[in-house]
């Protein structure tokens, strides 16, 4: 994922592209498109691409990833993207992502000999707690 890299397990910043994100995030709060704010960042993009940035949740930090940009800077960024939606007359209304703190996992039922294939496994188990 843009913005980290994952050392010996662990998500650790990439401070060169970290340095980008936020760049993306306080360009478009500050009014420039999503293109020109990636752009602007170093980081050209097509809009979609740009827009899933803004909307990574990932990017406020949790247990795997660390913060990248502050969680008020993400819910501006969010809104304005709202705001601008509903302004332009879009036809689905975009919502702030939610922010999960529960979790649960369910009991592994199988076995894989393959580290790799075990770990997916039982990541696969975990799921959101309602």
């Amino acid at each position: 994922m843009l913005g980290y890299r994952i050392i010996d397990g662990i998500a650790k910043i990439d401070e060169s592209e970290a340095s980008a994100i936020r760049a993306i995030f306080s360009g478009y709060i500050s009014g420039m498109s999503l293109r020109e704010a990636a752009e602007k960042a170093g980081k050209p993009m097509v809009h979609s691409m740009v827009k899933r940035v803004i909307r990574n949740i990932c990017y406020i930090g949790d247990d795997f990833y660390p913060a990248i940009v502050s969680r008020q800077t993400f819910t501006k960024a969010n809104a304005e993207l709202i705001r601008r939606a509903e302004k332009h007359g879009g036809k689905k209304r975009l919502q702030l992502p939610p922010v999960y703190t529960e979790f649960e996992i369910s009991e592994p039922e199988m076995h894989f000999d393959d580290p790799i294939k075990q770990a997916e496994y039982i990541y696969s188990l975990i799921g959101v707690r309602k």
